[in-house]
């Protein structure tokens, strides 16, 4: 049986999600109060400076075309046409990363490795513009973009104080100390 067919038919107790991360299937538990704040940050900040004909959503599954990996980021911005599926023959539950604007991770414990280096590696593979890693632990953000080749060769980083700036189609800066409070 294939990863992905695996990942749709396994088991999992509740509170976990399924992800498959450079060939490996992955299970986590669900995020923390504080975790889910930080996120909700995320969205009213989209909500209230994003460009319109875009959607935040969490909890979607993306493929990484180019390896067959599938992420759960926390948070996915996606075109509106893509949301509802234009163009799309796959399943309702899975989009490409391919047309990811922005993805957000915010690490636990259980996930530093696999958000600052498979994951980073995933969205940059898949050339996706902008990739937002919100850290509690080290109480820091940063910002990935510029994919070319499969490499960001951009990253700003940003502790309490001060910001890292969201390019076009966004063009707004996110505060560290707003999310890390």
């Amino acid at each position: 049986m294939d990863l992905p067919t695996l990942a749709e038919n396994l088991a999992i107790p509740d509170g976990y999600r399924t992800e498959i991360i450079e060939g490996s299937l992955v299970v986590s538990p669900t995020p923390s109060y504080r975790h889910a704040r930080i996120i909700r940050s995320i969205e009213r900040l989209l909500d209230r400076n994003g460009p319109e004909g875009l959607e935040s959503l969490q909890w979607v599954t993306v493929e990484i075309p180019q390896d067959e990996d599938r992420f759960v980021p926390d948070l996915s911005v996606l075109p509106t046409a893509v949301v509802d599926g234009d163009a799309w023959d796959g399943p309702d539950w899975l989009r490409s990363a391919d047309d990811l604007e922005l993805a957000v991770e915010v690490v636990s414990r259980s996930s530093v490795r696999y958000d600052w280096e498979a994951k980073t590696a995933g969205y940059a593979r898949a050339a996706v513009p902008y990739y937002l890693v919100v850290d509690p632990l080290k109480c820091e953000i940063a910002l990935f973009s510029d994919p070319v080749e499969g490499v960001y060769r951009t990253v700003e980083r940003a502790v309490p104080g001060a910001a890292v700036r969201l390019g076009e189609p966004f063009g707004f800066e996110v505060e560290a100390a707003a999310l890390l409070q």
